[in-house]
Order: C-alpha cells, then structure tokens, then sequence
C-alpha cells in the first residue's frame, strides 16, 4: 500500500508540473478530484510598481508609499505596510466558479490590523457579492463569502503567526454545502454553508490584494491594510478537500526565515528625525518599561503601525548598547480574544530576583482594565502571557476613574506596584499593590492622592516611583485629563513600609515648556538615573498621514537631585559619543536687529552655545528659516517677563501642524551667563539650559531651504560663544 501511494504522488506531481498552464488538473481521478488554476500572483519582479498574474498575463500597479520586495517562499515576495500598500484591479467573472472555489496564499504577517484586513478580496463595498480571505484584529483567519446574494463568514480559533510563513488555503463549495480552511497542512476549520451559489459580480470582479474592500475607517484612516508580506497567490475552481489540500502543499518546500525589506525612503522628509528613537513608521506612544539586561538596555512603547492613533494598542520594543543608538525589534505584546481583547496598554519592565524578565501591563477588554504580566525565556525578544492572567482584575472600588499604567520595583523582599488612577470628587491618584511572588497581588490602598482643586488634575497615569542614587524617591505622575495639557510633574521625599512621604506639598513641573512626557527611567550601566521620554507630534492626523509615522522619543538625560529635590536634567554623557564634525564660530557679538550672526544651514545637529547675556531684553535663537517662504522658529528668554518662549507662529506654511506660542517660567538675571546644549534633529527641538533644566518644541517648515540658523538678541547688546556638531548616527 505504501508504494502505491508513492507512485500515485509521483503521477500527481508529474501532472501538477506538465499541465501547470493547463485548465485543469486531476488529483485523483477515480475520486473526480480536480482543480482549475484561474488566477496566479507569484510577484518574482525584482523591479518596478508592477507585478503580473500569469494566467492572464496581465499587468496590475502596486500603489502605497513605497513598493518593497523582499525575499519570498518561492522567488521574492511583495511586502505590505499596512498603511498604503495594495494591488487592485478586475477579472472577468466568467472565469470564476459559482459552485466549488479554492485560493492558496502564503502570509507572513508583522502586525494584525484594527479592522478586518484582506489578503485577497475579490469583492467590493455594497455589492453583496463575492468572497475575501482576510485577517481581524487578533490574527485569526477571516473568511467572508456571498451565497445566493447573503453574506457569511467563518473564522478560526487559530491565529496567523506573526513574523514568519504560513500557507492557508481556503476552499468554499455551496456544491457540497461546506468551506475549509487550512494552515500550514493542518486542517484548522470547517463549516456547513447553505447550498446554491457563490455570488459574483456581473461583468467582472473586481479584486484587492493586501486591502479589504468593504470600506472600513477610523476616522480619516483605513483600517482593512494587510501588514507583511504576501506570496503565491493561486485561484482555483474546485474544492480543496485534504486531498486537494496536500497537492496543493506539496508544491512548496519549507520555506525560509522572513526577512522584511520595508524599503522606506526619508531622504526627502527633512521633519524626519534622524538621531532620536522613533519606528520605522506607524504609531508611537508612551515609552515605558526601560530597563538594562545583559549589557543591552530595552525600552518598550505603545505601538501601532497599521492606524495613526489610539486603536488595538500593542508594545513595541526598541534595543540599544548605550541608550543613544537605538534599534527597532519585533513587537512583543498583543491583543488577544480574552480579556485584553480591546487593547494591551502601558505597563513596565523588571528582572525578577531569581533573573526571569518580566513585565506588568494593563488590558483592556473595551469595558474596564485589568492588570496582567508577561514573561521572556530569550531576553525581552518575546514575552508570554501568565496563564492566571489578569492578575489583578478591576480597579479597588474606592476610585471610580480610570485604572492603567503600573510599575513595579523590588524593595524590602517585596514586589511594589502602583497604577495611575483617580477619584472624580477629588483628583488624581496612585493606588498601591505589593506582591511576595509576582503573582498574587495584595491591595494596600491609596499610596498618594492629589487635589485636581489645587490644580493636580482629575487622573494620574503613567506614574513612576523610583530610587535615586542618594536614597531619596520619586513619585512622578502624568496629569491627564484636565482644563490644562497632559503635563508631567513630580514630588521627592522617602518610601518605606509602604508610605511615601514627600519632602514638599505642591509638585515641581519636569519641563520647562510642555512638550516632554510619559518618561521611563532607568539605572544605567553607570548607577546613573536616566530617562527617556516622548515628544508627541501634535499635528492633524492628515499630516501624520502625509508623513507615515506619528511621535518619537527623547534623548537620554540624567536625572540627579538638588537639596531641594528639584530633578537636574542634563544629556546623557554617551550623547558625546556621535559628535561629528565640529564648526567653531568663536566669540559672535550679538546687536538687536543683527542678521546672519552664524554662517550656518542645518536640520540634524548639536548647538553648543555660551551666552554671555549683556543688557540684552531678550536673547535666543532661530531655527528653519527659509529665504523663500519666511518660514523660521524663533526660541528665546525674556528677562522681563521671566520665561522661555518657544513661538511657532510663522515656522510652517502649513495648516496641519502646531503654530502655537509656548512659554514656561524661569528665573534668569540679566548680565549673567547661560550656557544652552540644543539638539535639532528633523522636526524636533530638545533644549538643556545650565545642565540644570530642559524643555523640547516641535516645528515642521514646508520649504526646502527652510535650514536657516541664527542666534539674536533684542532691547540690549549680548555675546555668545557658539560650537555646531554634526550628529553621526544611523
């Protein structure tokens, strides 16, 4: 029986390979098991906007931002952003089965969508006809169809893999009143269907690889984009029984490790930062989870590449040797149909005392949150879920806001954990959790409540409680919402036996100007406090969907306290270690109404500058100017009024970015000395004032010569000496 069954394969193979552009091909004729190739995308182009279907030898244009190749199951493959990218266009209908119906694809998917996303979809919005195979927002395998005019659907339990390829192969037959779907040879689903037809568009079809056509958004955004790579696209009439199933499989051989090429291309875009952690394109929000591992420090973040917002959240995660370069990793937490089913939200990074990396993170189910932990067996590289998951499952019932955002250190044999929260009547707050193990969770109380009355917001979130080198905490929380902006500020003072006692009653602002948020804090390789935070866009989503990627991360900066427990910001040191070329410009005397006081053009450089203030009014700098357009970001001090003034009012010709005029309190005497470190990287601003305070400002210039650098002052005379570097970072 064994040999028989051999020969037989090898006739199978045999007819496979001679009748490959043939219509039909039997797999088992004393079954009548036969299939019909109607449609096939291989995508083995090396070139061009293009790929052709070989059956039809038709030509259809690859659209989105970029078209990226990369290696394939069987030649190359096209990879799909998620965002932008599709293949569109129409068959005849007279080519395809109403009764028996198959489709073979490989996917390699990196991110699952927020909607329902199509593989291939051969049907269109309102026209109750046709059929999709596609992926949700967990990764299941979605399956949609119209019999006899009515829709239906079937989805797996099973989820597609991320970050690796998996054959599916979908069959649909009213004939037989049955559809399949299978998934690397396994037979993963089948149901009963009514009996009848498929139903198809008269004329023809039209069809979308890598976008689902039923019209899905989210605001502006489309939320049906495939995200990954897509390869060996086949159609066939018939059914794909196990037997048709395994003919189909043996086409292919195993096939090799997935390698993206996302091909992007920034040149153009002179926003783009170039030295700051930011993805390689999507979504980013809220850096937490900072902590060092090996030698390698890991940061995560709230991550969405396939929608420009607040939707399906899942964690990102960065690496670096030195917190200055930083590489972008696999995503290593998402949504699944339990209870984090609407979303997997911030959290924090710890090494358990028996060496096991672990997170805690909040999930959501779309109703209220719960608190889980995940932990990595290979370095952060993944993470899994614990079974016992949520391990704190609801908010205590003495607060009645929000309940997000914890973070967790070792202290006293116990596991401390605090979560942002708040009390509507009262303000925001920070609840308390100790743990023995990680695992079972103890409540403790409210660990420290603010007074939205006094100004300290309705909700806290993103808090941290940290240890500084000398002994004294941190509890530093985000306010959010309020009359006022999200805005970080903090309060010092001792932790012990579970009570923080802060050193002052009204909390201390972390910037200057408010455009910092959310940091994450670590111990570096140096015992040193450091912190990475982010430094949101706030532009409309249409510009953000102009550029394809949303927000990015601070540079590193150590945190130090004075007697006072004022935090002292300065950059981290490593920063140094990516000065390029220097341009010495000297001692510069600066006169109210000077133009070109420095001989410079730039969008991705370190400005060291020492002024020495004079009788100056006011004294600052200009970033972006543009001879053309008169475009320029003018940042400044203004002894009279005690502040710094970050004015975007005329640094872009667009409509869709911030032109607003920022200002934050802080005390200067006219006559002395200030010494400024700015980094201008792109789009971003990030200033630190005396190694002492810091503040950061966004500007987007439309005009390609809007590069211009200056310094000026006004109401008075000053003098600065004045040092440019170039950044040298990948």
């Amino acid at each position: 029986m064994k040999k028989m069954i051999f020969l037989k394969l090898l006739v199978v193979a045999s007819l496979f390979t001679s009748c490959h552009d043939d219509d039909v091909v039997f797999i088992d004729e004393t079954d009548n098991l036969r299939i019909n190739k109607i449609l096939e995308f291989n995508f083995d182009e090396t070139t061009g906007t293009t790929t052709t279907e070989s059956q039809t030898e038709s030509s259809f244009e690859i659209v989105g931002k970029a078209v990226s190749r990369m290696a394939g199951v069987s030649g190359n493959a096209i990879f799909f952003d998620g965002l932008s990218n599709e293949i569109d266009g129409e068959v005849n209908t007279n080519l395809l089965p109403d009764g028996e119906f198959t489709v073979s694809l490989w996917a390699s998917p990196r991110s699952y969508p927020v909607g329902t996303a199509a593989m291939l979809a051969m049907t269109s919005e309102g026209s109750s006809t046709g059929v999709m195979i596609g992926l949700n927002k967990f990764g299941q395998i979605v399956v949609q169809y119209f019999i006899n005019g009515s829709f239906a659907q079937t989805v797996t339990n099973e989820v597609i893999p991320r970050n690796k390829w998996n054959h599916i192969i979908v069959g649909i037959s009213p004939a037989s009143q049955s559809v399949a779907i299978y998934m690397n040879r396994e037979l993963l689903t089948t149901a009963n269907i009514p009996s009848g037809s498929i139903t198809w568009p008269s004329g023809s079809t039209p069809f979308s690889i890598g976008k689902n056509t039923m019209g899905q958004m989210m605001g502006i955004f489309d939320i049906d984009y495939y995200s990954g790579g897509l390869d060996e696209i086949q159609v066939y009439s018939g059914f794909s029984t196990p037997a048709v199933s395994d003919f189909i499989s043996a086409q292919y051989g195993a096939p090799g490790e997935v390698q993206y090429n996302l091909n992007l291309d920034y040149s153009g875009d002179s926003n783009r930062p170039l030295y700051h952690p930011i993805p390689d394109f999507g979504w980013a929000n809220e850096s937490y989870g900072l902590v060092l591992l090996d030698g390698t420090y890991h940061m995560f973040y709230q991550k969405n590449e396939v929608f420009l917002g607040i939707a399906n959240q899942n964690w990102g995660h960065f690496t670096s040797s030195d917190l200055v370069n930083w590489e972008e990793e696999d995503a290593v937490l998402w949504p699944s149909t339990g209870w984090d089913n609407f979303g997997i939200w911030s959290g924090d990074a710890i090494i358990l005392e028996d060496g096991t990396p672990a997170v805690v993170y909040t999930g959501v189910d779309g109703a209220r949150a719960g608190i889980g932990t995940a932990f990595s067996n290979d370095n952060y590289q993944t993470l899994d879920k614990n079974d016992g998951n949520p391990v704190i499952a609801a908010a205590p019932a003495e607060v009645d806001l929000d309940f997000r955002d914890p973070y967790v250190i070792f202290k006293d044999g116990l596991y401390h954990m605090i979560i942002g929260s708040g009390k509507s009547a009262i303000g925001g707050n920070v609840v308390y959790y100790t743990s023995e193990d990680f695992e079972n969770w103890n409540y403790e109380g409210v660990l420290f409540q603010g007074d939205k009355n006094q100004g300290e917001g309705s909700f806290w979130e993103m808090p941290v409680l940290h240890e500084m080198e000398d002994g004294r905490f941190i509890l530093l929380v985000q306010k959010t919402p309020d009359a006022t902006p999200a805005i970080t500020f903090y309060w010092t003072g001792t932790f012990e036996n579970g009570v923080f006692t802060p050193e002052f009653e009204d909390p201390k602002y972390l910037e200057i100007v408010n455009g910092f948020l959310s940091p994450a804090v670590v111990l570096d390789d140096a015992g040193r406090t450091t912190a990475i935070g982010i430094i949101p866009d706030e532009v409309a989503p249409e510009f953000q969907r102009q550029q394809g990627y949303a927000n990015l991360f601070s540079l590193a900066q150590v945190w130090t306290l004075n007697a006072e427990g004022t935090i002292l910001i300065k950059p981290h040191p490593n920063l140094e270690n990516y000065r390029g070329e220097a341009t010495n410009f000297g001692s510069i005397n600066l006169e109210p109404g000077s133009i070109g006081n420095i001989n410079f053009s730039g969008r991705h450089f370190e400005m060291l500058t020492s002024f020495n203030t004079g009788s100056a009014d006011r004294f600052g700098f200009v970033l972006g100017q543009s001879e053309t357009s008169g475009e320029e970001y003018r940042v400044y001090y203004n002894f009279g009024t005690q502040e710094w003034v970050v004015d975007a009012s005329n640094s872009s010709t667009s409509d869709l970015v911030r032109r607003d005029v920022r200002r934050g309190s802080f005390s200067l005497t006219q006559g002395e000395n200030v010494d400024l470190r700015v980094f201008v990287d792109g789009s971003v601003l990030e200033v630190f004032i005396n190694g002492q305070s810091h503040f950061t400002g966004r500007f987007f210039p439309e005009s390609g010569d809007a590069n211009g650098v200056d310094l000026f002052v006004e109401g008075g005379s000053a003098s600065a000496e004045v040092t440019i570097f170039e950044i040298e970072n990948n």
